[in-house]
């Protein structure tokens, strides 16, 4: 049992750093152990980290063989099916220059992280093989700010209200981090955060609001770990579970994003500064 337990909170961690080779040869460890649903799920996400769609799919497979209503194995598994089916007709290849981060390490101190969900979403092998954890990228469109994958394909937007408010930031010097936080369907919400802030912003919050605060509050620092597709937290065996934490819970949910009206104030604010 100490073993089991040893293995589970390393497969865990080893997620966390993406360091995925490793993370499935844990995980096959645990399975050879007893099999448990929960070291499927890990074990397909590892996998289909790696890009190896045949055994993340055959993975989520025995998941479901086990537990036939886990959420997350048929959700994953649909997702893998439909990505396999479109590289059989060569019309999607999983993104292999993709880079991954430690969602943990966006929350740093309240006013420099925000959550928001983007508009005008695209649909597309692009938005398919999105993943929790992949790095975007902020570009400045006009007045608007879009968002970018790393292979530069359009996801999204910014919402206008932020989207004008980074937009004046980045201008000003600010730069910002981004990556997805949750992927549903055409439901894509990203976490922001201030990376640099130019002596010329001195003193100006990038993101007023209690964002952060919601962040901190659910725990997040604590090591709370996503499924690759926004799912609540993959869940752990009995003994583990005071680890995890959901979704919305972790991040503050949805009446904690950032809101249009706190954002208005501050602008209102700014103005104010700018006139003194």
């Amino acid at each position: 049992m100490r073993l089991h337990r040893r293995l589970q909170n390393q497969a865990v961690e080893l997620a966390a750093k993406n360091r995925w080779d490793e993370a499935v040869e844990v995980n096959e460890q645990l399975i050879s152990l007893g099999e448990s649903t929960d070291t499927y799920n890990r074990l397909g996400k590892a996998y289909f980290e790696l890009g190896r769609l045949a055994e993340a799919r055959d993975a989520y497979r025995n998941a479901l063989r086990l537990t036939p209503n886990n959420l997350i194995a048929r959700k994953n598994l649909d997702r893998i099916e439909e990505l396999l089916a479109r590289s059989a007709t060569h019309s999607v290849s999983l993104k292999a220059g993709r880079q991954l981060v430690d969602l943990r390490l966006f929350i740093t101190e309240v006013g420099k992280t925000a959550l928001t969900s983007l508009i005008d979403v695209q649909r597309g092998p692009a938005l398919a093989a999105v993943v929790t954890g992949e790095k975007v990228e902020l570009r400045t469109d006009g007045r608007g700010v879009a968002v970018y994958d790393t292979e530069g394909t359009l996801l999204g937007r910014i919402e206008p209200k932020l989207a004008q408010r980074l937009g004046e930031l980045m201008a000003g010097g600010n730069r910002y981090a981004a990556a997805v936080a949750h992927i549903d369907g055409r439901q894509l919400r990203v976490l922001i955060r201030e990376t640099f802030q130019s002596p010329t912003q001195r003193g100006r919050v990038s993101f007023p609001g209690k964002l952060s605060e919601g962040a901190f509050r659910g725990g997040f620092i604590g090591g709370a770990q996503f499924d690759d597709f926004g799912e609540d937290i993959l869940e752990e065996e009995e003994g583990v579970e005071e680890r995890e934490e959901v979704e919305e819970e972790v991040f503050g949910g949805e009446e904690e994003e950032l809101g249009l009206e706190e954002i208005e104030q501050d602008i209102g604010e700014d103005e104010d500064l700018s006139e003194e």
